[in-house]
């Protein structure tokens, strides 16, 4: 049986209004004693509120719309529980939606949810938006509703963004490699119409130039970011001469390398050391200790969640630009080199 307001009053021996005022904790000139007696009452019975009624009372739906590219990939499937168990806290629903990489589905889930009210959006925007820019930004900027873009940066202002430093991930790896003797290193880039990709291979000559090693564009390889684009494109990697090592643009591609360079009858490190990139936790599962650029997802959700609930509480007026520091882990991955 659904308990109403006025199951509440009744018990109470008070109005439906004065049962109203006391769960929403609004003002009132009802003693401490009839507050405390109507929450008890309320708690005893199992209480829920309507949700749909509040909404329409506050004009706020206390949901919030997540959209990412790839439910597949860990990485963003840590993302989107972190981000509900957060939201969660603060007292929002979370909808969870899968662009699969699409621009056209992306735009339209993205209405879907704005139809549906939602109070604000966390966007991890598709690797296919990026070869439509502008249409990209028109389509941002058109959203009515507040909203952060997370993990993947567009270059145009006016969009709230929180990421991680890109350049510095990709000159991060690089140098390690670097520092441990290897000269011919490849990169296995991700999609190039991405700003962050275009800041990783930055990072990547950057070290190079530092260590006075010249750049061979053969080396730089653009790969998708799925284990499937790490088998295809370790079989054109296994045809330069002489490299020693790869970057990869995520631990998935990593492990799509790393399979089909045992394949070939490669062993890691000795024949090949391999970096990745997202650090995710199925390599611990699977006993692959991974050499990884990390991006720690815990902090990346922690100034999402904290921006959009600022700009959803209006402490936030001004658009702001959040780029994290990625770190390295060294696992055990790439062999020092003589």
């Amino acid at each position: 049986m659904k308990i109403r307001m006025k199951d509440i009053a009744k018990m109470a021996n008070v109005s439906e209004a004065a049962v109203s005022l006391v769960l929403n904790d609004k003002p009132s000139r009802i003693s401490e004693k009839k507050k405390n007696e109507i929450k008890a009452i309320a708690k005893e019975l199992n209480y829920m509120p309507n949700i749909a009624a509040q909404s329409l009372a506050k004009n706020a739906s206390q949901t919030i719309g997540v959209v990412i590219p790839d439910i597949e990939n860990p990485f963003f499937s840590k993302l989107c529980k972190q981000l509900e168990e957060q939201f969660r806290a603060r007292g929002y629903l979370t909808i969870i939606v899968n662009s699969n990489d699409d621009f056209a589905v992306e735009k339209n889930l993205i209405q879907m949810l704005l139809n549906r009210g939602v109070d604000g959006l966390i966007i991890a925007l598709s690797n296919e938006s990026f070869a439509y820019k502008k249409e990209q930004e028109q389509f941002l900027k058109m959203i009515d509703r507040p909203f952060v873009l997370v993990d993947r940066q567009v270059a145009f202002a006016g969009v709230n963004q929180v990421y991680f430093d890109s350049l510095a991930g990709g000159r991060l790896s690089t140098e390690y490699l670097l520092e441990n003797g290897h000269r011919d290193i490849a990169f296995l880039t991700g999609d190039l119409e991405l700003p962050g990709t275009l800041e990783r291979i930055k990072g990547y000559k950057q070290a190079l130039d530092s260590y006075g090693i010249a750049i061979k564009e053969d080396y730089i390889i653009e790969t998708g970011y799925r284990f499937a684009n790490g088998i295809e494109k370790a079989k054109e990697l296994f045809r330069l001469k002489p490299i020693t090592a790869v970057i990869t643009s995520n631990d998935m591609v990593a492990f799509g390398v790393l399979k089909q360079a045992v394949t070939n009858g490669y062993t890691i490190p000795n024949d090949l050391s391999i970096i990745g990139y997202d650090r995710l936790e199925i390599a611990d599962l699977l006993g692959i200790s991974l050499a990884t650029v990390e991006q720690n997802s815990s902090e990346l959700t922690e100034e999402a969640v904290s921006l959009l609930t600022k700009m959803l509480t209006k402490e936030a007026e001004q658009t702001t630009k959040q780029i994290l520091t990625p770190t390295l882990f060294k696992g055990e991955s790439v062999k020092k080199i003589k």
